[in-house]
């Protein structure tokens, strides 16, 4: 690390834009260990955000044990964070621990429930885990409506995946419908129309 005679702000720049994961771990962590930090500009919440960066390089990195530690570092300081909480449901997701996942990505809603990733993701996670109506309510929550808006796509998308799984073929058609109208090459809604489509004439035959 080159940080060696670097002020703790210049090591906080240097760790922002390494290029490799370990080496903003790296400098993030000579931020922490920082001995004579100006309490004005490295307040709670600018440590929080330092430990949030660490997680996401942990992440990055595959390590989420240190990712998850890291977020909850971050969270004593700064517990209304929505960030850190999508941050932490993220990292837990990855381990498999969907119930502290949805945890996470709850607490980040009930502080901005206008969160749409936090919203989708947890979609994504009871799709997961068979609780297709619940996912469906998460989609729903997202807050576009513009169809040039990726998480349009997203969300009618993921939407028909969970109706489909219902065995609820022409609502999931109806979905994917809203997704090829806005982007006709949006691979997954052709697979998951065919798929529907196909489901649905067996039904009727």
């Amino acid at each position: 690390m080159e940080g060696k005679g670097k002020t703790v702000e210049q090591l906080f720049h240097m760790g922002f834009y390494a290029e490799y994961p370990d080496e903003k771990i790296e400098y993030y962590s000579a931020v922490l260990e920082f001995e004579s930090k100006d309490t004005l500009i490295w307040n709670e919440e600018a440590i929080a955000l330092v430990w949030t960066n660490t997680g996401i390089a942990y992440c990055d990195l595959g390590i989420y044990d240190k990712a998850i530690h890291s977020f909850e570092k971050g969270l004593e300081l700064d517990t209304d964070n929505p960030d850190i909480w999508y941050n932490k449901g993220i990292a837990h997701s990855y381990v498999g621990e969907h119930e502290e996942s949805i945890r996470s990505y709850s607490k980040a809603l009930d502080i901005d429930p206008k969160y749409d990733n936090a919203w989708i993701n947890k979609g994504i996670i009871f799709d997961m885990l068979g609780r297709y109506e619940d996912a469906i309510e998460c989609y729903e929550n997202v807050h576009t409506s513009m169809e040039l808006n990726s998480k349009y796509t997203i969300k009618w998308n993921k939407k028909g995946v969970a109706y489909y799984h219902m065995q609820k073929y022409e609502e999931a058609i109806t979905c994917f419908a809203k997704v090829l109208n806005a982007d006709p090459d949006y691979k997954d809604a052709k697979i998951n129309m065919a798929a529907a489509m196909a489901k649905l004439k067996r039904d009727e035959a």
